[in-house]
């Protein structure tokens, strides 16, 4: 996919309201949504009045919006000039244009499940509609991918990942004379175990924020476990829970992993 540039939309009374709320912080207002679905609409009907499928994703469809959300918009259609991404305004709020083919949605969905990710399908499945005779059917298809689940990890990947986060909590230990390079290897720590204990639980990845999202859903009670150990880290400096938590986790495929490693290219 490349990247359209930015292009700049006239700006309409219910994007002046728009921003109005969104500046004043009422994000969790039910007129606020609304007035962000009728904007997402609009916008499909005058750039893509031919879209097979278009549904609002992100945090509006999710109901969670902040203060810093943009819109989100989904497109399906037929052919050219899909398949581009686009960041643009519409009266100064932002928004992410995502859109596609038929042949592009089936490449990003096969692509993103080799990373253990499903941005694509997750944004579909769970997207406001918005416009197109088959945004029902798109939509039907992209929750289903979404529960079939990412392919599990090799046994290779799960070794090198052990041996990884082994070397990289030995790091954090050692880190205890510089607060600088413990909180950047406790933000490494957390990632990796993150990842590993999804990758066990046969979890989507994330990245960021989505992360912490996905950790909750698979595994709440190790997400506040975990997420509360890092906190703990940053704050005091101590680094002792954060390292049994990832032993707990290593422990489910073996434990810690340093002699006897090897790996060929």
């Amino acid at each position: 996919m490349s990247d359209a540039g930015q292009r700049d939309a006239p700006l309409r009374n219910d994007d002046a309201e728009f921003n109005k709320r969104r500046e004043a912080g009422a994000t969790s207002d039910i007129a606020h949504r609304t007035t962000a679905l009728a904007m997402a609409r609009s916008i499909v009907a005058e750039q893509f009045g031919d879209a097979l499928a278009a549904v609002l994703a992100g945090s509006f469809a999710t109901g969670k919006p902040t203060v810093t959300s943009d819109l989100d918009i989904v497109v399906l259609l037929a052919g050219s000039p899909a398949p581009f991404r686009e960041t643009t305004r519409v009266g100064g709020t932002p928004v992410e244009l995502f859109v596609h083919s038929p042949d592009s949605l089936t490449y990003w969905y096969e692509r993103e499940r080799s990373e253990g990710r499903c941005t694509l399908a997750h944004m579909l499945a769970t997207g406001i509609p918005l416009a197109g005779d088959e945004t029902r059917v798109t939509q039907m298809i992209a929750r289903q991918w979404v529960a079939d689940g990412p392919g599990r990890w090799t046994a290779e990947q799960l070794e090198y990942r052990r041996y990884a986060l082994t070397d990289a909590l030995d790091d954090l230990v050692g880190a205890s004379e510089d607060p600088d390079e413990r909180d950047a290897v406790a933000g490494q720590v957390l990632t990796m175990v993150g990842e590993l204990a999804l990758s066990l639980r046969g979890g989507w990845q994330g990245r960021g924020k989505w992360l912490v999202r996905q950790m909750r859903t698979s595994d709440a009670e190790l997400a506040e476990r975990l997420m509360g150990a890092h906190r703990e880290v940053v704050a005091t400096g101590h680094v002792a829970n954060l390292v049994a938590v990832c032993d707990a986790v290593l422990n489910e495929v073996g434990g810690r992993l340093t002699e006897g490693f090897s790996t060929r290219s």
